[in-house]
Order: structure tokens, then C-alpha cells, then sequence
């Protein structure tokens, strides 16, 4: 079900502040924290919450959990009992405050306010509970805190990190104080783990504040670690205690060597980072989501290490920070809105993190081409930190964006798209066997856990992306060994019980398809695998039989026979892609059933599926009593019952749709022997099959051309709602008219292969009565407004030569008589004359159409905020040369009048210098990102810029010009213009262009025009004579 996510959020801040309105002085309105509990599940359950959410959900629970225990508390005398109670209600709110937490780092691992949290929230849960034998939870809360956010990935978060390390010294020191004087093989330990966590401490890179305090912090905790153990001495072993204390100096001196050793290249490595992290901290600025840390934490400053060395000054040290954190758990901000970790980082963020992991991502990929391990001395901090931590650096920079910008989408792609590289190149490393097997599958085994859990919460944050949905499936698809239909069916479920892709048919189409095509290529894989061992996508040569310097052929795969359970795994997933395709199928006929475009496109997939994928395997499977005849019928029954739902969904048929059936009817496996016949009822033997085949693909031939309509009419409404729809599909990007002269062209291939004379002519009539009213193209489309036609006066010649002829019989016709090719080469016609603007793009604006600009694109869903430069950067990068962007704004009338813009319309124009450009920009639909959003990119009838500088917009590609028309004229002779013949037509009233021009043809090229200023002129201006200073 769909839900408003303001309103829950706000419903849960209401019933928060209703319940530590009096906090102060009582306890909480426990019905209200009931209230905001209900809300959290709820929300949790249904939708993702934010990092700054899921806080204040354990500190909710942890707060009404000691509630319900003091209510209990209070109804007994008995002191014990009660303090019992206490104890016990304490351990309760903090375990479930704890499993809260846990879930959250499961959703944001990136956010290290949350480890923080976490952290001090175990650690206050063993000092008030008294549960010291939980040390290890702290411990692996550390650890994973330290991989996830202290790999060089929150540098300008130094002070969060630099808290972490605190305070898990500060509860070393606990554990050293509890064990000195009675188990000093304790103490030894607890001092190993406390100079390896100093070590760990100075490999760190963090900002320069937290950096300049991490010396004196470690001295007053060296000396704290220190005095301890002396402190467990009694004055009969003072000598003992001088030699520790010798001895601790000394390590320490070791120590310290080698943090500053540290700190040198650490300090190095932190400005390189906080170069690309300070972008980070102004894009979260401007935004207002950036984390008053100061503000919120400041009274911990200046907090050092307890004056008295009892446990119970330690213990009082360690209790989390109730005062600082309610600042942020409670909202007490002084009446300031809080809008730090509550997933509001938007598009300039969410950029500015990607940057930063592009600029990561870089070096990664060069030292991958190098060698992953390599971390030579000649390398810089930057690429020997890399080299060591390059994949943990950029998964932690993706979480820490996530946990800033859960919504946006572009991110999400971005992180599985790397992962999944991750994934594949692990998994090829694994198959080549160069490294330690062990090393790589828990490598392979640690990516696919990231892989599966972003694509999971993914579709969490972003319900309303279809693009995630299917990634999350082709995920699904890659990492699972033993692939269930059931786990991709689940992700459909899932799409429709959110609800926010059920109104869009298109998306829900094609979810369904790209899960069939997901278990389609897990069939596929485990045949393939099973019979030799290479994988479906994976290439194999012809086995061709040997030459004369070859002694035998190359064969490079070995094929071996399925067994039995394989055959039955196979069997169970053709029944499963044919159910899921009656599940489509019924979908449509419930739910759209009058929508053609989404029947063409459900048949053409499922009669591919079944011709060329689960028909032949079937036929395989099927029992050995079986005749040939029956393997055949059951072969092909269901794909031909797909190819004719297929070319009847539409009415007129797409010549597409009959090209795919007959290239199935006419294709090898129906010319097999053996009464392998498919079509006939008689099951006539193989050698009256190969006729039969013959026959029966001229039939569809005849049925296709018929069932067409005819080239050159106009656009139906079928064409329009195409348009209209917008759907990537390969059938619906090739133009009508193209398709059905291929497919004319084809049957009259097939006739002169296959046919006599008569069927040929037969052909023909047919293909000439289809494409009479069809005219080519022009053999180079209209690339510059000044171009002009070469029909000079609009003059129509008489007798034209039938297009269809020359395009479709070509070659053929030296077969056919002289006598009727005569006839053939030139006929009376009363055809129009073909318009300028045929042959040209057009862009249907409402019900008109207009001819679209040959150099211009229109770029739509756009964000507020995007600029001119934006898009120059983005197109230039990827497609090439620019003349002009033009952002569309609303315009504001008044005093500035037409000056004054608006606004953007979140829709602009982009001018290419070449033609080329403009097509290869309208591949890039709806995958390009800028600002944040995947943007729309279409054909435009209007140009950017009105008068474009000479040279500007180019014919020919780039680096082509030396074959334009404009150098070939210059390579011919010199024009010489005879001025008094010039002027004679002028003063007549004639054409400049009726001059005489020897040497030259008199045709002006678009090319040859000059389109500088002065170069136009005013009408009966007559022509200044051009004088021959020669002379």
C-alpha cells in the first residue's frame, strides 16, 4: 500500500513531544510513548526511516520500558525487591534499545553519529547494569564502527571518530581497572589491545581538529593505563614495580615512534581527502542538513579523565552523555528545526558525494590494472592507502551519501552498479585461480551480502523507481546459486502492495518481463554449466572441419550429458517462466485489456521465449515413445501460437512482427528429415517437407503483406499512442514505412531464391501495389536550415521512375525479360511531388507535427535548480560539440516585461555542432543523470540559438571536411563570371543563377553559402561587377 510519509513523521513527532513535555520533573506520558512506539513500527514496517528516526525509536523504547518497570517497582515495599526491579527495568530498555540500533546500522552503516550512539549505548548499559561480562559486544561495536567509518571516508567527521576511540579507551581503562590488582595475565592483555588501538588510532585520517587532540588524549590515557598497573604493586615488590614501569617507558618510546611515523603520512593522506569532503560539507550547508556537532556536543569538551582511580569514578566517566544526546534524540534545539539525518540531502549533495567517489573510484581502477596489492614506496599516500583499503573506501563513502541521501536515486544505481562490477571481477579472479582461493570467496561472499542488502533497501527508500525494482531482481539473479522464481515473484508482490507503480502499465509490464527474462537466463546458465562447464554468455567457435595444414579440427568444448535431477530442475523452470508468463497475460486482459502497445510487446517476448528457448528444450525433455511427428507438434505448437497472437494484436499488423515469425518458420531446424514436420496435417516425410516449408513461408508472406498497411499513408492513431507512450521497445523505434520495405525486400529475396517467374511476378504486383504511394528518402537528411531544394520554381516532372522498383528489384531484374523491364523502368504516374519535409524527423506538438531541428534535442525533467552549464557540461562530455543551451524559464511580466525570467520549467534546449550528435543523445534516454534525476531526452523543433556563427554546424562529422563540398569546389577551377552578361539579367529581372559560370557546375550547395552579415542582401540590389585587376 502507498503511504504519506510526512504525515507518519509528523504524527510521531507529535506524540514525542506530548510525552516529554514534563520529563523534567516526572516520568514520561507513557500512553504518548506508546502512541510514538505504534508510529515507528509502523513506519519501520512499511517504509524506510532515517538514521535520526531510528534513534529516537530505541531511545522511545528505552524510555517506556523503564516506565512499565517503575509502575511495577512502585506497587511493592520491599527495598531489594525494589532495587531489584530497577536493575532489571534498566537491563530490559537497554537490550531493546540495543536491537533497535543493531537494525539501524544494518539500514545506515555509513552513519557514524549512529555508531556513536550505539557505542555509548552498550557501554552505558554494562555500567549501570553491571554486566562487565558483555565487554565483547563493545568490542565488535568498535570494530565494525572503525571498518565503517574510520577507512579515510569521514574526515571532516574527525570528531565523531575521535569520540569512538575515546571512549573505547575510556572502557579499556575500565576493564584494566577491574582486573590489575588480581589477574596482571589480564592486564598485559588489556595494554596489548590498548597500544594496538593507539596504533589504529594515528592510521586514521581526520580533520585537523580531532587530529592536533589525538596526542594529547593518548598521553593522559597512557598515563591513566600506566598508574593503574603500578597501582596493583605493594611496597614489598617495589622493585618489581620499578622494572614495569622501565619497561612501560620503553614501550612506550617504541610506541610513539611509531604513531608519529603515522601521523606523517596520515597527515598527508587527510588533505588530499578533505579536499574532496570539504565540497561535501558546503553542498550539505546549503542544503541546511549539515551536523551542528559543536553546538550539540560542547559540553564535552573540555571533560577529561575521573581525579580519583576507583572503579566507580570510571563507571560514572563512561554514562552516556543523557544531556548532550537529548539535544538531538528529544529535538531540544532551542526551537531550531532539525534537519540533519533525517534523508533531506537532495540533488547538489548527493552530486558532491558522487565526485568524490569518482575521483576514489579512479585511482581503484588504476591500481586494479596494475595489480591490486601493489603498495610500492613510489606511490602516494593517496594510492597506497587505496591499495590497501580502495574497495572498504568506496562502500563506505556510498553509505555515508545513503545515509544523507536515502531518496535519491542515481546513488542507489550507482553503488549496485559498482558492487556488481566488484562482484564479477571477484568471481572471475575466483575462476582463474591467480590468488588465495580461501581470500576470494570470502571476498565474493562479503559482496554479495552488500549487493543483496543495498538492492533490498533500495527499493525501501525508493519505491517509486522501477529501475531499482529491476535491479534488485537481475541481483537476485546474479549472486543466487540455487535460483527460486518464487524470490524474483516476491519482488513484483512487493511493487504492488507499496502501490506506487501500480498506476504506470509500462513499468509493470515490464517488471514482469525482466523477471521471466531473469529466470529464463538462470535456465539457460544451468544447462550450459552442467553440459560443458562455460556459461551460456560466454562465446564458442564453429566447429569447422580441418584443412590441409590443420591434421583435425578445433573443437573447444566437450559436451556431457545432463543427468537426472538436472532435467527435472529444468523441467520445473519452463514451468515456472510459462506460468509467469500466464500471469502477464492475465494481467493485461484484467487490467488493460484494450492497450495494444503492451500486448505487441508481451507477445514478442513470449514468442521469442518459446521459439528459440523453452520450445526446443522441451522438445528434448519430452518421453522417448514419442514419434518425430509429436516432438515437432510439441516443439512448435505454442511458439506459432505466439507468433499469431503476436501479429494479430495489432490491427494494421507492424511488418516487424511478421518478419520475426517468418525468420522462425523459415529458419534450419524445419528442414530436418524424418517426417519433421510442424506445419502439416498429413506429416508428410523430410524429403516433401523442405516444399512444405517453402509453401508455407509464402503464405506468411501473403497473409503479412496483406495484413498491413500500405507505405506513405498517413500516421494512425496506433502511431500516435506510440509516440505518445514512450516505450524503449525495439519494435516501436524503427520507422513503418523502413520496416515494411524490408520486409518487401525479403519476400522478394525469398521468391527469386525459392520461386518461379510467376510467383516472383506475383510478388511484384503485390510489393508495387504496397509501396506506390512510397518515395525514398532523400540520400542525406536536411542538416542546415539554409539548405535549398533542388526543385528550382517548384517544377514537377511528369514521368518519375517507380521508387519500388529500383529499391526492391535492384540486381534481380537481369532474370526478367528485356521486354517487360522497359515497361518496368519507367512508367506514367500522377504521384505527388514529394514534400521538403519528407525523409525528416518530426515532433508532434498537441495534434500538429512539426519538422524537428536537425541539430537540437529537448532535454526535459530537469530539476529546479540546473543550469546552462550543467547540461554543456554533461552533453559535451558525452556526446560531443555545442553551440548553445538554453534553459526554458516562465516569464514574468511588469516592469521587466519579457527581461524578467522566471523560474525554470525544468525543461531546455541543447544545439549540437553536428547531426550525428543529436542521434547518439537520443540513445542516452533516460539514463543520463543531472542534478540528481535521470532526465528525458527527446526531439525538438525549435533550435537553441537563432543565428549560429559561420562554421559552426558541421555536414559531415568532425575530421571529415576535407571531402565536403565546399573543398571540392575549391579544387575545381576558379569561376569566371561575365559581369556585363551579370548585369544585362539583373537589369531584365532575371536569376543571377541563369549566368554563365564556366568550368563549374551553376548549383549552389548548402556548404558553399556564407553566412556572415553581409552576405544577405535587399531584393533588386543589382550585383557590384567583380574587377579583374589582371588587366
Amino acid at each position: 500500500m502507498s503511504y504519506n510519509y510526512d504525515e507518519c513523521v509528523q504524527s510521531i513527532q507529535q506524540h514525542r513531544q506530548k510525552a516529554y513535555e514534563a520529563a523534567a520533573a516526572t516520568t514520561p506520558d507513557l500512553d504518548a510513548l506508546q502512541q510514538s512506539m505504534d508510529g515507528f513500527a509502523s513506519l519501520s514496517k512499511n517504509c524506510p526511516m532515517t538514521p535520526l528516526l531510528w534513534m529516537q525509536y530505541a531511545q522511545d523504547t528505552k524510555a517506556l520500558m523503564e516506565g512499565l518497570w517503575m509502575m511495577e517497582k512502585s506497587a511493592t515495599d520491599d527495598n531489594a525487591q525494589q532495587q531489584q526491579l530497577v536493575i532489571q527495568a534498566k537491563k530490559e530498555a537497554y537490550e531493546s534499545s540495543a536491537g533497535i540500533l543493531e537494525l539501524a546500522l544494518i539500514e545506515f552503516p555509513g552513519c557514524a553519529l549512529l555508531h556513536l550512539y550505539n557505542l555509548e549505548n552498550l557501554i552505558a548499559y554494562i555500567c549501570e547494569c553491571g554486566d562487565i561480562g558483555s565487554s565483547n559486544k563493545v568490542s565488535s561495536a568498535f570494530l565494525k564502527a572503525w571498518q565503517s567509518v574510520g577507512k579515510g571516508t569521514h574526515v571532516n567527521e574527525g570528531f565523531i571518530v575521535s569520540d569512538m576511540f575515546r571512549l573505547f579507551a575510556s572502557f579499556l581503562l575500565l576493564r584494566l581497572s577491574l582486573v590489575a590488582k588480581q589477574q596482571q595475565s589480564q592486564s598485559a592483555l588489556i595494554m596489548d589491545e590498548i597500544c594496538s588501538l593507539f596504533d589504529q588510532w594515528s592510521r586514521t585520517p581526520m580533520g585537523e581538529g580531532s587530529n592536533d587532540e589525538m596526542m594529547q588524549d593518548m598521553d593522559c590515557l597512557w598515563e591513566e593505563a600506566c598508574s593503574l598497573i603500578l597501582s596493583s604493586y605493594d611496597e614489598a615488590n617495589e622493585s618489581d614495580k620499578i622494572n614495569t614501569a622501565k619497561q612501560l617507558e620503553g614501550r612506550k618510546a617504541t610506541l610513539w615512534a611509531s604513531i608519529d611515523a603515522n601521523r606523517r603520512i596520515t597527515s598527508s593522506l587527510t588533505n588530499i581527502l578533505s579536499s574532496c569532503e570539504n565540497e561535501i560539507d558546503v553542498a550539505m550547508s546549503s542544503e541546511g542538513i549539515a551536523l551542528p556537532w559543536l553546538s550539540l556536543f560542547q559540553t564535552q569538551q573540555d571533560q577529561g579523565m575521573p581525579d580519583s582511580k576507583s572503579v566507580s569514578s570510571y563507571l560514572e566517566s563512561l554514562k552516556q552523555r543523557n544531556t548532550c544526546w537529548d539535544r538531538i534524540v528529544l529535538a531540544e534545539t532551542d526551537g531550531a528545526a532539525i534537519r540533519f539525518l533525517l534523508g533531506l540531502g537532495g540533488a547538489e549533495t548527493s552530486r558532491s558525494f558522487l565526485k568524490a567517489i569518482s575521483y576514489i573510484r579512479r585511482n581503484y581502477q588504476d591500481l586494479t590494472r596494475k595489480g591490486k596489492g601493489r603498495n610500492g614506496d613510489d606511490g602516494s599516500p593517496l594510492q597506497d592507502h587505496v591499495a590497501g583499503h580502495g574497495h572498504d573506501i568506496i562502500v563506505s563513502l556510498y553509505e555515508r551519501a545513503i545515509s544523507e541521501c536515502p531518496t535519491v536515486e542515481t546513488l542507489w544505481a550507482s553503488y549496485m552498479k559498482f558492487l556488481s562490477e566488484e562482484f564479477l571481477s571477484t568471481r572471475d579472479e575466483l575462476k582463474k585461480g591467480k590468488q588465495n582461493p580461501q581470500d576470494l570467496q570470502q571476498q565474493q561472499s562479503r559482496i554479495e551480502h552488500g549487493l543483496l542488502s543495498a538492492s533490498r533497501r533500495s527499493i525501501r527508500n525508493c519505491p517509486y523507481s522501477s529501475a531499482l525494482f529491476e535491479k534488485r531482481m537481475t541481483t537476485i539473479g546474479l549472486v543466487s546459486i540455487n535460483l527460486e522464481p518464487d524470490d524474483i515473484s516476491a519482488v513484483i508482490k512487493e511493487a504492488i502492495e507499496l502501490g506506487f507503480l501500480t498506476s504506470n502499465k509500462e513499468a509493470m509490464l515490464h517488471l514482469r518481463l525482466v523477471a521471466i527474462h531473469v529466470v529464463k537466463r538462470r535456465l539457460l546458465s544451468l544447462i550450459s554449466l552442467r553440459s560443458t562447464g562455460k556459461d551460456f554468455d560466454e562465446d564458442e567457435a564453429m566447429n569447422i572441419a580441418a584443412t590441409k595444414k590443420q591434421k583435425s579440427p578445433k573443437r573447444s568444448v566437450v559436451y556431457h550429458q545432463l543427468d537426472s535431477s538436472v532435467i527435472e530442475e529444468v523441467k520445473d523452470l519452463i514451468e515456472d517462466i510459462r506460468d509467469m508468463y500466464d500471469e502477464a497475460e492475465n494481467y493485461l486482459f484484467k487490467s488493460h485489456a484494450t492497450w495494444v502497445e503492451g500486448k505487441v510487446t508481451f507477445w514478442k517476448h513470449r514468442a521469442t521465449s518459446e521459439a528459440y528457448v523453452l520450445c526446443p528444450i522441451a522438445k528434448n525433455d519430452a518421453n522417448d515413445d514419442m514419434t518425430d511427428v509429436n516432438r515437432s507438434e510439441l516443439q512448435d505448437k505454442e511458439a506459432i501460437r505466439c507468433f499469431e497472437k503476436l501479429v494479430k494484436a495489432e490491427k494494421p499488423s507492424n511488418p516487424d512482427s511478421w518478419m520475426d515469425y517468418i525468420r522462425y518458420v523459415s529458419s534450419s531446424h524445419v528442414h530436418s528429415f524424418g517426417g519433421d514436420n510442424i506445419f502439416s496435417q498429413l506429416h508428410p516425410d523430410g524429403f516433401a517437407a523442405i516444399p512444405s516449408v517453402i509453401r508455407k513461408t509464402r503464405g506468411l508472406y501473403n497473409r503479412a503483406l496483406s495484413s498491413v498497411r500500405k507505405a506513405g499513408q498517413s500516421e494512425n492513431s496506433i502511431d500516435s499512442k506510440r509516440a505518445e507512450a514512450g516505450l524503449n521497445n525495439d519494435m516501436f523505434e524503427r520507422n513503418y514505412d523502413n520496416s515494411l520495405l524490408d520486409l518487401c525486400r525479403e519476400f522478394l529475396c525469398f521468391e527469386r531464391a525459392f520461386g518461379s517467374e510467376e510467383s516472383l511476378s506475383r510478388a511484384q504486383t503485390l510489393v508495387r501495389s504496397k509501396m506506390a504511394q512510397w518515395t525514398a528518402p532523400p540520400p542525406q537528411m536536411i542538416t542546415n536550415g539554409n539548405e535549398q531544394s533542388d526543385d528550382t520554381h517548384g517544377k514537377r516532372k511528369a514521368v518519375e521512375e517507380v521508387p519500388s522498383n529500383d529499391a526492391m528489384e535492384e540486381d534481380g531484374d537481369d532474370e526478367m525479360p528485356s521486354q517487360s523491364r522497359s515497361k518496368k523502368t519507367k512508367v506514367q504516374t500522377n504521384l505527388k511531388q514529394p514534400k521538403k519535409t519528407e525523409g525528416v524527423h518530426k515532433v508532434r506538438i498537441g495534434k500538429l507535427e512539426y519538422p524537428a531541428h536537425p541539430y537540437t534535442i529537448h532535454v526535459s525533467n530537469l530539476s529546479k535548480e540546473t543550469q546552462d552549464m550543467d547540461l554543456v557540461d554533461v552533453f559535451r562530455k558525452e556526446v560531443g560539440g555545442i553551440v548553445h543551451v538554453k534553459i526554458l524559464r516562465e516569464k514574468k511580466f511588469g516592469k521587466g516585461g519579457h527581461h524578467s525570467h522566471g523560474e525554470s520549467k525544468c525543461a531546455g534546449l541543447v544545439q549540437f555542432e553536428e547531426c550525428i550528435s543529436v542521434e547518439n543523445a537520443l540513445l542516452m534516454d533516460g539514463t543520463l543523470d543531472v542534478g540528481g534525476k535521470l532526465i528525458k531526452i527527446q526531439r525538438s523543433h525549435l533550435p537553441a540559438v537563432g543565428i549560429v556563427p559561420q562554421g559552426m554546424h558541421r555536414v559531415k562529422p568532425k575530421g571529415e571536411g576535407k571531402s565536403s563540398k565546399r573543398n571540392e569546389m575549391k579544387k575545381g577551377p576558379k569561376l569566371q563570371v561575365d559581369t556585363s552578361e551579370e548585369r544585362m539579367d539583373c537589369d531584365n529581372g532575371g536569376d543571377l543563377k541563369s549566368s554563365k559560370i564556366s568550368g563549374a557546375s551553376n548549383v549552389e550547395t548548402p556548404s558553399s553559402i556564407s553566412l556572415s552579415v553581409l552576405s544577405f542582401k535587399p531584393r533588386n540590389m543589382k550585383r557590384k561587377p567583380i574587377l579583374d585587376t589582371k588587366k
